[in-house]
This record gives structure tokens, sequence and C-alpha cells, in this order.
């Protein structure tokens, strides 16, 4: 019978055997293949809340280590795939690896949190690491194989709390906290005043309030309501309200609601009134019972305040790149390049190769804009910008061989007429030249006249808010006062000393008089402001002409000008609310400020040295550059140097391309060495050292070297003390060895009164960037020398410092064999 189940079957005797393996059970045959087992285990199944977000450590409290084992027929069985993955409870931790393997690092070998993790060609056992974080829970964990016999998946399941004691689940404990959560949009009063711009604004405000337990998480509703929401007294009072609903979908309204949760959130509106202001929104609920409506015993409460804004445009400031900016080294300037074959983009790595500079600079700037209350206007708002830079006046701080220059046609004087086109000035005092008018808007200057003609541009600035930037033309910080003239206006006609413009000035409660700063500038200028939305349009491609703000208040503009007219002097006028608000920005043209560098370009023999050790091409230079000029010993130089100070360059082709920089002031430090002069100071010092020796031992041990008779034979005489006496006498022949040299030290130092100075000892980089000046150096001796240190004052432009000495020449050093 036996035999003909074998042969049914298809086997033999051997295909079922009993060997003790898998417990003595059938291991094939009639019996089939025993499938794997999965078990998963962990050091700690318990964690705690990790409240500070401590980073991942097996040996921290936060993590744990799991270990998974597969077997088959109670041996290791090395399966091709472990995986391990959370079921549930994901907000309350992740898996690790920790294996050191860079694909599970962040780019700074930071450990990467995961939900599942795959381990492939195991040995059977697998280890991996789960991390808690602050939210509690239950968390399932699930580890997983394949049976290589079956092709089913074979698991495992683990369970893990993260806790940080009492209930702590979700819907449990009692109310610990209330929290807000408020965008920060602003809110504008639902009516709209004269003067409030006609974009479109927000009148309400949405918002969540949350109620939380002790370990953070939300609690459910209880019995009654379980928020209290008002809105504080200390309000503008224009009749604002608060809207929301409850958990029975009952409509709460009014300046104090009751409400509640709905998923863990209960959304509340704020409704504006008819005044601005600030609105503080208290939200309450009660710990001891978690209900409201039957008073509250234990409040949790928590604030929150909302502006309110007219929406009206009462303020404009800049925030472009004025000089502490520059200190920072981020002063928002760009070089234009392009590719002229290709037309390349410069800001990709493709078209940034061979690009060649065009010669523009572009410069970003940027204003805040605001209400009476400090608040932005609505976005969209829109902003005008306005640049002018010409005429500048040819006669005093001629630009660029004088500096940066100043406006022809300025004054502090002018008179606005509020709320009509007339605009006044007085007479200038001082006539320029002969037959000059004296009109304040026809100015000689030069070989022409600044006219302020028609289609001119009036810039004003009050001042008590001219800009307090030491650039600027009155750097008296002040702030300004409600009612000012501030901005620009294009004019329409002339008639003596008075122009007629195209916008009535503000309407102000009061005459300002004649104490307002303006400023004429008129066409052609050198450069431009080019009018877009920085925040929704690439800064090259395609603009918007119109400037608008957005959410924060903020509108962006570029200036673009040619590199030749670096250091010159511009203003840059933003205005809003139709020329009632403006702010004037008074600055020059910058070159790139970084690496900026001074340099010699006469005498050849001095320009030489420097190109030897920094080339024109280096970036950075040193920051101390040494030059040595040999002059004969005793005779009066004057050496005539051109120094020339250049910006930090732009690479254009390849090439370090540096533009000059006129106008910026050059400090002179200058240091006389003459050794005999050092010399005879030191043997005089000495001198006087040697005399106060001799001086204090003489005062304290009076007659030591007197003549007495010797008690021991008083036919001789002695010292009367013999030792003390020695010691006087060597401190007179120190002191007569030290008149001796101090004298001859002198003598040496007196043939020679070295001297040196620089003409002008104002120094100013020009036209070119060029500074002209003479070393003047008389009698220096043959082992003398001076050092003349050249740099930048800044704080715009820092460059090296310039180290030019003077000196005879050195004999040449002679040895012996």
């Amino acid at each position: 019978m036996l035999a003909v189940v074998l042969v049914i079957w298809g086997g033999s005797s051997d295909a079922i055997r009993f060997d003790g393996s898998g417990g003595g059970g059938f291991t094939g045959g009639f019996f089939g293949q025993e499938p794997i087992t999965v078990e998963m285990t962990a050091d700690k199944t318990t964690l705690p809340l990790n409240i500070t977000n401590a980073g991942v450590n097996p040996s921290g409290p936060y993590t744990n280590t799991i270990t998974v084992i597969v077997k088959k027929n109670g041996n290791l069985f090395p399966a091709p795939n472990v995986a391990i993955s959370i079921v549930s409870g994901l907000s309350s931790g992740a898996l690790f690896y920790l294996d050191g393997n860079a694909e599970h690092e962040d780019d700074n070998g930071n450990p990467l949190a995961f939900r599942r993790l795959t381990f492939e060609d195991t040995d059977g056992v697998v280890t991996a690491h789960f991390h808690a974080n602050s939210t509690p829970g239950t968390v399932v964990l699930a580890a997983s194989a394949t049976d290589p016999n079956t092709g089913q998946a074979i698991s495992a399941n683990l369970t893990i709390n993260v806790t940080g004691g009492g209930t702590g689940g979700v819907g449990g404990g009692s109310p610990a906290m209330v929290n807000f959560v408020m965008d920060t949009s602003p809110v504008y009063i639902r009516t709209n005043p004269d003067g409030t711009t006609t974009v479109a604004q927000r009148n309400f405000k949405l918002f969540q309030v949350f109620v939380l337990d002790d370990f953070g998480q939300s609690i459910n509703p209880g019995e009654g309501h379980m928020l209290r929401i008002e809105l504080l007294p200390n309000r503008p009072n224009g009749g604002e309200w608060l809207s929301a609903t409850d958990a029975a979908g009952n409509a709460q309204e009014g300046t104090s609601i009751l409400t509640d949760p709905i998923g863990g959130a209960a959304t509340v509106t704020l409704h504006s009134g008819t005044l601005p202001g600030t609105v503080l929104i208290s939200a309450t609920a009660d710990r001891a019972d978690n209900n409201v409506d039957n008073g509250i015993q234990i409040p949790i409460t928590n604030y929150a305040s909302v502006s309110i804004g007219t929406g009206e445009l009462s303020s404009l400031t800049f925030s472009g790149p004025l000089t502490d900016a520059v200190l920072g080294r981020k002063n928002n300037l760009a070089a234009q390049l392009v590719d002229p074959t290709t037309l390349a983009d410069p800001f990709t790595a493709e078209g940034a190769k061979d690009t060649l500079w065009n010669g523009m600079f572009t410069r970003f700037v940027s204003v805040i804009a605001s209400d009476p209350y400090g608040n932005p206007p609505p976005a969209g708002t829109p902003i005008t910008f306005r640049l002018i830079d010409s005429p500048l006046d040819m006669l005093v701080n001629r630009y660029p061989d004088q500096g940066h220059g100043q406006f022809a046609i300025t004054g502090y004087n002018g008179d606005p007429q509020e709320g009509s086109w007339e605009f006044f000035a007085p007479n200038r005092t001082v006539s320029r030249v002969a037959g000059d008018t004296l009109n304040p808007f026809v100015v000689p200057n030069g070989v022409s006249y600044a006219v302020a003609d028609p289609l001119c541009l009036l810039v004003l600035q009050d001042p008590e808010i001219i800009n307090p930037n030491s650039s600027t033309i009155n750097a008296s910080p002040s702030e300004g006062r409600a009612e000012y003239h501030v901005g620009s206006r294009i004019i329409t006609g002339r008639a003596g000393n008075m122009l007629v413009v195209n916008t009535p000035f503000n309407q102000t409660q009061q005459n300002v008089g004649a104490n307002v700063w303006y400023t004429v500038g008129c066409a052609p200028h050198k450069g431009n402001v080019m009018n877009f939305n920085m925040i929704n349009s690439p800064v090259f491609g395609l603009t918007e002409v119109i400037v608008t703000t957005d959410s924060s208040g903020v509108a962006n503009t570029i200036m673009n000008y040619p590199a030749s007219q670096v250091g010159r002097r511009f203003m840059l006028v933003a205005e809003g609310n139709g020329g009632k608000v403006g702010a004037v920005m008074t600055h020059w043209y910058l070159g790139t400020s970084d690496n900026s560098i001074l340099t010699i370009t006469q005498p050849l023999q001095l320009a030489q040295q420097v190109a030897t050790i920094a080339p024109i091409d280096l970036v950075p230079w040193p920051g101390l550059i040494t030059v040595t000029q040999e002059v004969a010993s005793g005779t009066a130089v004057s050496l005539p140097v051109t120094l020339q100070l250049l910006d930090g360059g732009i690479t254009s082709g390849g090439t370090l391309v540096r533009t000059p920089l006129p106008g910026v002031p050059i400090a002179v430090e200058i240091v006389i060495s003459d050794p005999a002069e050092t010399a005879a100071i030191a043997a005089e010092e000495a001198l006087v050292s040697a005399q106060t020796a001799y001086d204090v031992f003489v005062a304290a041990n009076p007659g030591v070297c007197d003549l007495i008779a010797d008690p021991a034979n008083p036919e001789a005489v002695v010292e009367r003390d013999p030792e003390k006496c020695a010691t006087q006498k060597g401190l007179a022949t120190t002191l007569d060895n030290a008149k001796i040299a101090a004298a001859q030290a002198r003598a040496v130092a007196n043939l020679h009164t070295p001297t040196a100075s620089v003409t002008p000892s104002t120094l100013a980089s020009g036209a070119g960037g060029y500074a002209n000046l003479v070393l003047q150096v008389n009698d220096l001796p043959t082992d003398g020398s001076v050092d003349f240190f050249f740099s930048t004052v800044g704080p715009e432009i820092s460059s090296e410092t310039l180290q030019v000495t003077v000196k005879p020449p050195q004999p040449a050093t002679t040895t012996t064999q």
C-alpha cells in the first residue's frame, strides 16, 4: 500500500524523510515547504515627546533601535528584501537608516527621515531606528519579507507609544493653550474716504483659533462652547465686529462671540469699521471644564492684534543702495553683460561664456510705502519713479575733476504756493559772471546757461524730511511732518523768478514759506530709470511699465547708467497718491565697489613696480602695495605722481575691465624715517637717564667720596665710604660718556632736517579716476626715507593702501671671504 502511494505521488522512498529538522516535521513531499517567519522587536516601545525637536540619536531618549529577524525552519533566512513601514501614526515620528550611506543623508551629512525603509540582500537580520517628534500618538510599524516559495509577503507588526504621560491623546486632556493662526495681510476700513487709492481693498480678515492640551494636541468639543472671542475696548471703535459659526451650525456675530473648534480649528472673521487703528482680539478657553457657557473658572487666554488702515498712501521711504547698504557690501549693483553674437543670457552657465560688457551698470532700488498708521497700502498701489542727473554745475564742485558734482539750479529757499501751480524763489545775491541777472532759474554755468525751461523737472525736499544720508544735500537727520512738499512737478512755464508746474502743490493747513529745498533737472540725462514690478517680472525680460507695491508695501525699480558716468550726482524721485506723497534720494552713480584699487600711472618706473607686484587684472589685490623712488641725499625733491582709482571691474570676454572712479576722497599719511635723529633722541634720553641716576644716588648718599683721616693711620687720608664712592664714580663716568655720545649724535642729526609734504594737501580722484599730486621731500639724509601712504576714505569705495617710499640709493652690501 505504501508503494502504491509513493508511485502515485511520483516519488521514491526518499520523498518522505524524517531528518529531525524543523521540529521533526516533514520538510517536503506530501506536506510542502515550511514558510518563512518574520519577527520585529525594539529596545524601547515607549518614547517621550520630543518637545525640543532634538536630533536622531540611538543612545538618546527619543530614538529606539528596531530589529527584524527573518527565519526559515528555525534558522536565519537571507531574505532578498526586507521592508519596514509606518502603518499609522506618521505624525508622531519617522524611520531612519543611520547606516552612513550618503543616499540616506542630506548634503550636510544629516540623516534623512523616511516612512518606509527597504533593505536588500540581507543575512536575515536588519536593524533600523524610529525617532519621535513632539506629537503624541500610537505608531504601528510593519516589517515584511517575501516567502520565496509562495511569493506571499510575510509580515510582523510592532506598536510604539509616543507620549508625555496623562491622557495626551487627540481629544483628551484639558485646555492648556489657545493659539491664533493669522496671515499678515492688511485690513482696511470699509468706507473709502477722500485720498484713498482706487486699488481694491479687503475690509475683513479670516483667521483661526486652536485650543490645545498640555501636549499641543487639539481638544474635542465638550458640553457648551469651548471659546469666547472678544474685541477689547481699546480698539478704533468704528463699528468693528466678529463673525463665526459654532459646532451646532449657529451663526455668531458681534464684538464678543462664543464658538467652537471644528476639525480642530475655530474659523473666525474680523470685519473692519469706519475708523483706522489697531484692534486687539482675545480668545479664551476654560481649563476647568472646557466650557465657557457656565462661567470661566481657569481662563486660558491669548491675544492677537490686527491693524486696520485707511489705504491712503502717506509716506514713501527709500530702502535702496545708500551708504549703510554699501558698507554691508550689498549695494544691489550689477553690470549688464551680453554676447552680441548670440544675445545669450549672462545669468546662465552657457550664456556667461565669452559675454561682453556693454558698459552699462544696473542699480536696484526699492521704496517702502505706508499709510498714516504704518500699514502698507493695498497691493497694487502705483508708484512713479523719476530720475535727474543734469545740468550739473560746471563752475563749483565740477564733475568729474573736482568731485561728484552738484546741480546748477538748486536752492534751499523755494516757496511753493499751497494748493496752486506757482513756485517762487528769491533772486541769487552773488553774480557769477558780468551781467548776471541773478535769476534763480537762469544760471550762468560756464560757457552756457542752466535754464529751468518747460518740461524740466522741479524736485522738492521739505527741510524737515531731507534724507539724513551723508551724500545728500542736507545731512541733518530729522523726521518729516505730516504736511510737506516732497517729490517732483513738471515745469510748464517760467516768468522771472516764478515757475508754473503741471500739478498743484499739496494743500497744507499752513504756508510753509520760502524754506523748501528745490532742484531743477533738465534733459539730456545720462541715465534712466526702468519702471517695473520686480516681484512679478524677471530683471531681464518682460517688464511692467507701471511700478506697483506688493502686499508689504514695497515697490521696486532699477536705474541704468553708463560706466563713463560713474561718480556723477543724481536725484531719484518716488511719487504716489497723485503726486501728493514723495521721496527723494540723492547719491552718485556707483561702480563695482568691491575690490577697488588705487594704482600709479606716473612716473613710469613706479607704475612698473605696481604692475609687477599686482597686475591690473589681479583679484583681489594685496592689502598693502609698496613701491620705491630713489632720490639724491640732501637735495630738494619735487616728484610728480599720478594716481588712478579703479573699481572692482567686470569680467568681459574673459578679461577683467575696471572702471575709473572720480570724486572719491583719498587719505594721505606721511611717515619720515631719520635714523640719525632717532639715534640723537635715543642718546639724549640716555643722557637724561644717566643724569637722573647720578643725581638720585648723590642725594641719597652725600659725602661718600669725601677724604677723611684714616683711623688706622692718622697721617693718611681715605674716602669716607670707599664702596659707595666707587659706585658714585661709576655713575659719573657713565654720565660723562652719555654727554659725549649725546653731543656727537645731535651733531650728526643736525646735519639734515628732512621734511615731506604732498601738494595739494586734500586729494580726491577726478576725471578718469586720476589724482595728480607732487611729493615734496627736502634734506633727506643718506640713511633716511619718507613713506607716503595713500588709501580711499570710503565708505562706498575702499581700496588697498598704496605706499610710496622715497629714499637715497643705498650702498651695495660687500662681503669678505
